[in-house]
Order: C-alpha cells, then structure tokens, then sequence
C-alpha cells in the first residue's frame, strides 16, 4: 500500500503569513529557501515538501484536506468568495 503524503495542510506547524509558508520548526521548505510563495497556497497546490515526509515535529491536525477544499483562486472567479483589498 502507497504511503499517502504528508502536507502542510495537515501540519500544525505550517505558518503562513502575507506572503510566504514556512515551517514553525524553522525547516526549509525548498531547496532554494526556507519558505513557499503563499501563492501555491491559493492555487490549491499540493504542499508536500520532501523534508516533510520524515519529518520528526511533523504535528497532524488530520486527514489531509480534500482537493476541493484546496486554495481560493478558482472560487473567486466563480464569484464564491468575497475579494476583499
């Protein structure tokens, strides 16, 4: 059976602020640097950084959210949910 990932949707140590996503434990997130662009966040995208598949501090707060569930962006063209700023 196929290990399900871990996401940071499921994590309680994913902080997001303004702009970016990062680990409240201080891991990197990418290779490149320690945080994600808040925007995958609002495409709904995946968030399973590599180091958060055996991560010890990794917190769950369930079962991962569901694709539908995921980001914004699709719901405000579709006029359901309010842009606010």
């Amino acid at each position: 059976m196929k290990k399900k990932k871990r996401t940071l949707y499921q994590c309680f140590n994913a902080k997001v602020d303004m702009k970016r996503i990062r680990c409240g434990k201080g891991y990197p997130l990418s290779p490149e640097r320690v945080y994600l662009d808040h925007v995958q966040l609002e495409n709904g995208e995946p968030l399973a950084p590599k180091i958060c598949q055996q991560c010890a501090h990794f917190d769950s707060m369930g079962p991962p959210v569901p694709l539908e569930e995921r980001g914004w962006h699709g719901l405000k063209r579709a006029g359901l949910v309010a842009n606010y700023g």
